[in-house]
């Protein structure tokens, strides 16, 4: 019995050490299993599926109220208006300082 136990294990080693046709293809064929898996889980792309999806997307959405959306307009006009006073003034200080620098 002893030899026959010691016979085994030799042969597992060497079928470990050396790569079998039996495994390359195994691996192969699990690759290519694999790859297909792969293929399959991407989702299918649609015109109607896109719009489905936008639909849901924009059902999540938390919309301002018309109280809101006054109220952020008026912000906006105002910060540009002060912006734009700004500038012009940084312009015309600017302009009148070139002015002085070139007369002279």
């Amino acid at each position: 019995m002893a030899d026959k136990k010691s016979v085994d294990k030799s042969e597992k080693t060497e079928a470990a050490k050396k790569p079998s046709e039996k495994t390359e293809a195994a691996k192969k064929l699990s690759e290519k299993r694999a790859r297909r898996a792969a293929a399959a889980k991407k989702p299918k792309k649609s015109v109607f599926r896109y719009f489905k999806d936008a639909r849901a997307e924009f059902k999540k959405v938390t919309w301002p109220t018309p109280r809101q959306t006054v109220n952020n307009t008026a912000a906006v006009l105002s910060m540009l208006v002060v912006a734009g006073l700004a500038i012009w003034g940084l312009d015309k200080a600017f302009e009148s300082l070139f002015g002085l620098v070139l007369l002279k």
